[in-house]
């Protein structure tokens, strides 16, 4: 059982926000991951021998500070709305307060305090309207040691792994007579997630050449009638330099990868920008997988869009985004909530989610049937649609993204760590395409190879290898979440079961 002196208020409350800004310190584009697992052992001290109100309390006050720090880029679209989202992320860490406040009266607090965290990590993503799992703290791992546990155990066992060696290292600080097991714990964690770097990928037999547009946009433009055709003409202007500079340098394209939103009129129906689509695959000579804004299957509605394009034969496959947004691309309870908030008329059209895996087929090169799995935006921050690509037979990644609206923000450098991170649990190449932000072709190890600035146009060129592995993490993360929750939902009514012996 783990014990602590009681602290004055002023002292607990200038260890919550610390706790709280250190754990915030390790995410992008800070990066200081020390600081990750110093913070959670100071909120897991923190919690030790509160009342259950208290561990809550405390832990929203520490949550507030993560979430201010890290997330609160999202105030570009109104102050109140990076207001509602911080005050409303930081209630799952004042639930982990509460938790944690009752799991450290166990002898196995330790190992069960991670379990926690990963349960309430699990339920961040999933509630409410399909969750936002964009600060866990696996995603502090992208430069260290234990980003090799990434392909074995996924984000899932990562974060467990990151929680584990902080209460390993407050258990060596607070009980010397283990002292010396809990520190060779600790490095035993970093030593293997080393190791497990220098397992060897698998050996692509072939690879495919693709040509990344970044179209960059005139910001001052949004909002008007001439933004949707502007960003589609600036795909097509890119598109003609990086084909003349790949006939010039002599480089082989197989295909072309367009952003989200880089057409914002449907190019299916609207005749303008199918025009500008057909002309961008006619002078490239290849097809051009299209991120495209098009209409629902439903009056007033939409879709986020890729949309495979031929030269010859125009349209192909195409994928609608299946985790969206909501009050961003949706509104939810729309009839009673709009009437009462007419601001949420900025949300526009609803979006209809997509059904299925991102997976798309096209004849590409000598490749007959290649298969580029697609995650479009914020999907990148949940699991099981990233898996789901690879139980669907993507050979590699691409990940298209409109972040227009979050440049010089935080933003783009926490989805930047994403990629990285999903190419490290995959096993595959990602191709991160965004409009005018951090485009990168990024490697299975998750190493940046390229990338571009934000705010400018740009081609990048790859050559990218096709790989068919299935890592362990893709079978195994999802069953390691619902362990989690198991564990931490067992060892909560073993403490209720103490407290009704002990008042016996």
């Amino acid at each position: 059982m783990l014990t602590r002196p009681t602290l004055p208020v002023p002292i607990t409350l200038a260890v919550a926000v610390a706790a709280g800004l250190l754990i915030g310190l390790g995410m992008a584009p800070m990066g200081v991951w020390p600081a990750t697992i110093v913070g959670f052992a100071l909120f897991a001290w923190l919690m030790v021998g509160l009342r259950m109100r208290a561990g809550f309390g405390w832990g929203y006050l520490a949550g507030l500070a993560l979430n201010t720090l890290t997330i609160s880029w999202v105030s570009v679209l109104g102050f109140w709305v990076g207001v509602v989202l911080v005050a409303f992320m930081s209630l799952w860490w004042a639930v982990l307060g509460l938790v944690i406040s009752r799991l450290t009266t166990l002898r196995a607090w330790p190992f069960l305090v991670p379990a926690a965290l990963v349960a309430v990590e699990f339920g961040s993503g999933q509630i409410p309207f399909g969750g936002f799992p964009w600060t866990r703290l696996a995603y502090t791992t992208v430069d260290q040691p234990m980003n090799g546990f990434l392909s074995w155990v996924g984000v899932t066992g990562v974060s467990y792994l990151v929680a584990l060696a902080s209460t390993l290292l407050l258990w060596a600080v607070t009980a010397p007579k283990v002292r010396i097991k809990a520190v060779a714990g600790t490095l035993a964690i970093f030593l293997l997630g080393g190791l497990l770097n220098l397992v060897p990928l698998a050996t692509p037999e072939q690879s495919v050449s693709v040509a990344m547009v970044q179209p960059n946009v005139n910001r001052a433009e949004h909002g008007t009638g001439s933004y949707a055709r502007s960003v589609t003409n600036n795909a097509l202007s890119e598109t003609i330099f990086a084909t003349a500079l790949a006939r010039t340098e002599g480089r082989p394209v197989d295909f072309i990868l367009w952003p989200e939103n880089a057409t914002d009129v449907d190019p299916i129906k609207d005749a303008e920008t199918r025009r500008l689509v057909e002309v961008s695959a006619q002078i490239a000579e290849v097809p051009i997988l299209v991120g495209a804004v098009t209409d629902g299957p439903t009056d007033d509605t939409r879709q986020t869009t890729s949309i495979w394009w031929d030269p010859a034969a125009g349209p192909g496959q195409s994928y609608h985004k299946r985790n969206l947004v909501p009050f961003g691309e949706y509104i939810p309870f729309r009839q009673q909530l709009l009437p009462m908030l007419p601001i949420l008329k900025q949300v526009g059209r609803d979006s209809i989610p997509g059904e299925g895996p991102g997976v798309l087929e096209a004849s590409v090169g000598e490749y007959r049937q290649l298969r580029v799995g697609s995650l479009i935006c914020f999907e990148l921050a949940y699991d099981q649609t990233a898996y789901d690509l690879i139980h669907a037979g993507a050979e590699l990644i691409v990940s298209q993204s409109n972040t227009n609206t979050y440049a010089l923000t935080f933003e783009p450098h926490q989805q930047l760590v994403l990629n990285r991170i999903r190419a490290m649990e995959t096993g595959r190449e990602v191709l991160a395409s965004t409009l005018n932000s951090i485009s990168a072709v990024i490697d299975p190890r998750g190493r940046v190879v390229e990338r571009t600035e934000e705010l400018e146009a740009a081609t990048l060129f790859a050559e990218v290898p096709l790989r068919y592995n299935v890592n362990l993490a893709v079978r195994l993360s999802p069953w390691l979440s619902w362990l989690a929750v198991a564990t931490t939902v067992v060892a909560l009514g073993a403490t209720v079961l103490r407290k009704r012996s002990d008042a016996r």
